[in-house]
């Protein structure tokens, strides 16, 4: 294999945002497309507004094959809390990636300066869903990404 004679850098900051409200029920939503080239998942912050604990399941899917491949299932102690990041209850969202509270993803790399990510190449996206329907409020995930440049 020939050596790699190009640089590749992390280029622009970017975030999507997905609502999982009542009418998703337990459906499987995209929650993360990386741009044309490959991109690092530095966070996926989850906040809520309903006023029950409710579980989840994010996914690495691969579009060619259609294939959802489970990363992390929020369920048991480790569920989405009533009113998660926006009550005084639970006043911090949730976050998947930079954490150490029992939640983060366990399939994380570290970077040169100790981030935690996680790599989504093109052709991947990142999706998710939740264990039951909401019934009022909205689930909010937030991934926070940066993208390749050459």
């Amino acid at each position: 294999m020939a050596k790699n004679t190009t640089a590749y850098f992390l280029h622009k900051q970017v975030l999507q945002q997905t609502r999982f409200d009542s009418s998703d029920t337990t459906n499987i939503r995209d929650i993360f497309t990386p741009a044309t080239e490959d991109a690092w998942v530095y966070d996926i912050i989850i906040t809520s507004t309903y006023n029950v604990s409710v579980g989840a399941t994010i996914y690495l899917h691969e579009i060619s094959t259609g294939i959802n491949i489970p990363i992390k299932r929020l369920t048991g102690s480790n569920l989405i809390l009533a009113n998660q990041g926006t009550s005084g209850t639970s006043a911090n969202p949730l976050r998947l990636l930079q954490s150490s509270d029992g939640n983060q993803l366990t399939v994380r790399l570290l970077d040169r300066d100790q981030n935690y990510y996680l790599t989504v190449p093109t052709g991947w996206k990142l999706r998710a869903s939740m264990e039951s329907t909401i019934a009022t409020g909205i689930v909010t995930f937030l991934v926070m990404s940066r993208n390749f440049e050459i």
